[in-house]
């Protein structure tokens, strides 16, 4: 059996890093004023349908008291005087909670059964009385998936259930749950799991299953598994089937590029050492982990940078150990506050594009690139490209940029150009209506036959249309219209560079089009 099913918390006592809400629940219990209907929400793998099932044990466990054979009418009129606590684990009840053969514990997965056949089906079933518990408990999981007929469905039944049943929802997404369904339950948040509780807790786990493994590598797995004990249980899991003596090293090789090659890559960018930063990413790359994992410790590593500049360091560093305390005081040292702002900025960004290219890594070097600047040796190439900023109409050249035989090849090429440009728009337009209004929206002002200079008048606009899939997709698309390889530049227009002109026919929507129709494609982006 893996790990994380194996060392499942059978009591409140066994739950990692949610001291609160097992405190609150315990208070419930041992007072008796429990309530028909709890919503756990929170990350994944932080113990809500566990919970769910201790708390099944508890109110049904017979140490406490007794098997109820009364009916339920009278049920409801004595379960607010019973009183329960922590399950004993050992009766009949909690044996047969704990490994999935009781009647009176129904738990169904509301992805796969979340229409409002399904809810009609449950109403009928919950009017009958347990058969062999005091309580009725249904555990419904993952329930935002349920359609919004279905939730309809339960309102009434959750306000007012028989005295019998109990209802316990777990989802990691609270924002779907209609108000109208949160408001007739207790709802507790589940938070991350700390670091030190997660190290605590896969400790224990390879004392017991007497696997060999480094303090350094525990460390390595709470951060890689963000606060989920189901996470670090599958890790362990994992590495421990190698068998052998298990370090921080191989942490890294299974799951992620580990803190140290995080700490060299982001030293190396603050210190704008772009061919650091570069091995940096390809040492994790090589280690084959999951760049995801790597792309979120960057964020994580500079988040931690932005709360020492602000001074919350009792926030951060009572969660880590000295050594990356050491490493956060030393990048913070090499950045000021606004270039920290910078680099979260850019890596969040490039932390959400990891998914959307086959080479992962690709979003972290552009980024790191962006930051760094322009590689030592590369001044003389790319100024040869290079637009002078006080020329609007002036394509990137060599020499002699002012003379009138340069001006007229300059004029030819963006005429060239200009009469393919309703026809790059054409391509651009079955893909995305709104970039088009952007693109209609701007000018070209320099090509050279190979690059294309456009201004921009508005700072969001150049943002946009600078993002590395945007450049990668408008490329393309110029490559297909001009049939050579086309470079783009995006330059922000000076405010005194816009010219007013009268507006006779709309720059957004051509002549024909349905006005209505166009707007729609525009805002539903």
């Amino acid at each position: 059996m893996v790990f994380y099913r194996k060392y499942r918390p059978q009591k409140f006592a066994d739950l990692v890093g949610q001291e609160p809400i097992r405190e609150t629940l315990l208070a419930q219990l041992t007072s008796g004023k429990i309530s028909h209907g709890y919503l756990f929400t929170g990350p994944k793998g932080t113990g809500k349908t566990s919970t769910a099932r201790i708390f099944a044990k508890a109110v049904n466990c017979l140490a406490y008291s007794k098997r109820q054979t009364a009916n339920s009418s009278k049920q409801k009129a004595i379960s607010s005087q019973l009183k329960f606590g922590e399950p004993c684990g050992r009766c009949l009840t909690c044996v047969s909670i704990a490994d999935g053969s009781n009647l009176d514990l129904i738990e169904i997965d509301a992805a796969s059964n979340r229409g409002i056949d399904e809810i009609r089906d449950l109403r009928e079933k919950i009017k009958l009385s347990p058969v062999f518990c005091r309580f009725r408990v249904w555990i419904i999981d993952e329930a935002h998936m349920l359609t919004g007929e279905a939730f309809n469905a339960l309102l009434k039944t959750l306000e007012e259930p028989p005295g019998h049943v109990i209802f316990i929802m777990c989802t990691t997404r609270a924002q779907k749950i209609p108000g109208t369904i949160s408001s007739r339950l207790s709802r507790f948040n589940f938070s991350r799991a700390r670091p030190r509780d997660l190290v605590r807790a896969t400790q224990k786990v390879a004392k017991a299953e007497k696997i060999n493994i480094d303090s350094r590598a525990l460390s390595v797995i709470a951060k890689v598994a963000d606060g989920s004990y189901r996470d670090a249980l599958s890790i362990l899991d994992q590495l421990a089937a190698a068998g052998g003596r298990i370090d921080a090293e191989d942490v890294r090789r299974v799951a992620a590029g580990g803190s140290d090659l995080v700490f060299e890559f982001v030293k190396s960018v603050a210190a704008h050492d772009l061919k650091s930063a570069v091995v940096a990413i390809e040492k994790s790359n090589s280690l084959e982990g999951d760049t995801a994992v790597f792309g979120r410790e960057i964020v994580e590593f500079l988040e931690r940078i932005f709360l020492h500049k602000i001074g919350a360091d009792e926030v951060i560093f009572s969660q880590f150990d000295s050594q990356e305390g050491e490493h956060t005081r030393e990048v913070a040292q090499a950045v000021d506050f606004p270039q920290i702002q910078e680099l979260l900025k850019l890596f969040l960004v490039a932390e959400g594009e990891v998914s959307l290219y086959t080479s992962a890594h690709i979003p972290l070097l552009l980024s790191a690139a962006k930051y760094c600047g322009e590689p030592a040796g590369s001044e003389s190439v790319n100024q040869k490209f290079e637009e002078p900023k006080h020329r609007l109409t002036e394509t990137p050249t060599h020499r002699n940029t002012d003379s009138p035989k340069h001006r007229m090849a300059s004029g030819r090429t963006l005429a060239k150009f200009g009469a393919k440009w309703d026809a790059f728009l054409a391509k651009v337009k079955p893909l995305n209506a709104h970039l088009v209004a952007i693109l209609r929206s701007c000018r070209p002002v320099g090509f050279d036959g190979e690059n294309l200079t456009i201004d921009t008048f508005y700072r969001f606009h150049k943002d946009k249309l600078e993002e590395p899939k945007m450049i990668m997709m408008l490329e393309q698309f110029l490559e297909q219209v001009m049939k050579q390889k086309i470079h783009l530049k995006i330059n922000l227009a000076q405010s005194h560079e816009r010219v007013p002109k009268v507006i006779t026919q709309s720059n957004i929507v051509e002549a024909g089009e349905d006005l209505a129709k166009v707007a729609a494609e525009i805002f539903s982006k």
